[in-house]
């Protein structure tokens, strides 16, 4: 069967899905770390989730953005939860829900629903729908922030102040540093060098205990002055990590290796 005997809608049906897959990357904040599945956003409107972005950035945690339900399920790899901004209509709420439920592969993972401000869609009239958590614009960080982790499970950081070479990913000068803590997707560190949130680095250091050298691809995410002195305390995540990365990452945080 040839393309202009099919049925009129079905051409279009599939000439929108191919451009939806075209554009899912352009429109997505994707990035995958190989030891963590990225929280997934669905607003339907850009810029919408302006806080829930800066406490996921203040747990490490990778997220990708989408404009739909429909544009999210397209993506390969599955979330570690979904975080659903949901507009004042239940029945819009209800069919983005139903469309996840009707999809074997989501019926498990978690889902948050963030209403927006002053709507007029209340808690009680959602208690029937599968979601793990409601919140409310705005919402209310220890509280996201908690619930967050306890779908996560997430690893514990390691407290370890060892010696850290920095060299920004465009320039071949190298600064010290001393770490803070470790987490199997990024680390906290102290250095009176100034970098700025965004910057790509390429972290060195040394497992003393294995006696294995890290050379890690990072990207700041948080800055802040020491009250005294002239140091500055950063927060990296760590990118592009390997299997064998993520494996020795995780045998020194335990303190294993």
């Amino acid at each position: 069967m040839n393309r202009s005997s099919l049925p009129r809608g079905i051409t279009q049906q599939k000439r929108k899905k191919q451009k939806r897959k075209k554009t899912l990357h352009r429109r997505s904040e994707y990035f995958t770390l190989t030891s963590m599945k990225a929280v997934f956003l669905i607003e339907r409107s850009p810029d919408v989730f302006h806080s829930v972005k800066s406490y996921l950035r203040e747990s490490n945690l990778p997220f990708a953005c989408f404009p739909s339900v429909d544009d999210a399920i397209l993506v390969k790899d599955l979330p570690s939860i979904i975080i659903l901004f949901g507009s004042n209509e239940y029945q819009e709420i209800r069919q983005d829900l139903t469309t996840l439920k009707n999809n074997p592969s989501y019926v498990r993972i978690p889902k948050i629903l963030i209403l927006p401000f002053a709507s007029s869609t209340t808690e009680t009239a959602l208690e029937t729908l599968d979601l793990q958590g409601v919140f409310s614009i705005p919402v209310e960080r220890l509280r996201f922030q908690t619930l967050i982790a306890k779908f996560l499970r997430q690893a514990h950081r390691r407290v370890f102040r060892i010696l850290v070479t920095l060299q920004k990913e465009d320039s071949n000068v190298r600064h010290s540093a001393i770490s803070i803590d470790f987490s199997e997707s990024g680390m906290a560190f102290e250095c009176v060098s100034d970098f700025q949130v965004g910057e790509k680095l390429i972290v060195s250091f040394v497992n003393p205990r294995a006696e294995i050298r890290f050379l890690l691809k990072a990207e700041i995410i948080r800055k802040k002055s020491t009250p005294i002195g002239s140091s500055v305390f950063y927060g990296v995540l760590f990118r592009q990590l390997s299997e064998k990365d993520v494996g020795d990452l995780s045998a020194f945080i335990s303190g294993g290796a």
